[in-house]
């Protein structure tokens, strides 16, 4: 069987709807990738996946203003790892880290997948495993690189396609660059990852 995850977004800061119905929506399971953009279009995305997409956004964005994510430069070089050490010594340069943060914030374009009648809650570990497996083949910078953690239940999709249609067309170049527009199989004697 083939599920699709349809795609939507981008939501940040620079997009945030007026529309109070748009948070709502979001209060609902899903995946979602955290795209960075940096000069010369380089890519740094990180892949997650949780029980209120809305909670899990400000989660991130608020880590980095709270300077409890590293932080990359405008050519996407890490400049801040946010570590305890790190950050107190931050705290004596606050305006420089600071502007590194909100900059960073300013970058960050969250692009989600709702669970919905075939993408089931259940299937929230195992599609987010399959998406960075799928993104360390297609790119070098995954900030996080370990697969999450699924197993392998009885009555899985074999298939998950990744519907772009709901994006403008910027978007959705964006998405294929990142996941391609080939099927994602689950094959579990030969897909290590999983």
């Amino acid at each position: 069987m083939t599920v699709s995850l349809v795609w939507q977004g981008p939501f940040g800061v620079n997009s945030i709807p007026r529309d109070p119905l748009f948070f709502e929506n979001l209060c609902q399971p899903g995946v979602y990738l955290r795209v960075k953009i940096y000069d010369y279009g380089r890519l740094v995305v990180y892949v997650g996946q949780s029980a209120s997409l809305l909670a899990r956004f400000d989660q991130h964005l608020s880590s980095m203003l709270a300077l409890a994510s590293p932080l990359r430069d405008p050519s996407g070089e890490v400049v801040f790892s946010a570590d305890a050490g790190v950050r107190l010594q931050a705290f004596k340069d606050l305006d420089r880290y600071s502007s590194l943060a909100c900059d960073d914030v300013r970058r960050v374009l969250f692009f989600y997948a709702k669970c919905d009648n075939y993408f089931h809650n259940e299937h929230l570990n195992l599609v987010e495993a399959l998406l960075q497996d799928r993104i360390r083949g297609r790119l070098n910078e995954i900030e996080n690189a370990i697969a999450a953690p699924s197993a392998i239940q009885d009555n899985l999709p074999d298939r998950w396609n990744n519907d772009f249609d709901a994006l403008e067309r910027a978007s959705r170049r964006i998405l294929v660059k990142i996941l391609g527009d080939e099927l994602i199989s689950l094959d579990p004697q030969t897909d290590d990852a999983l």
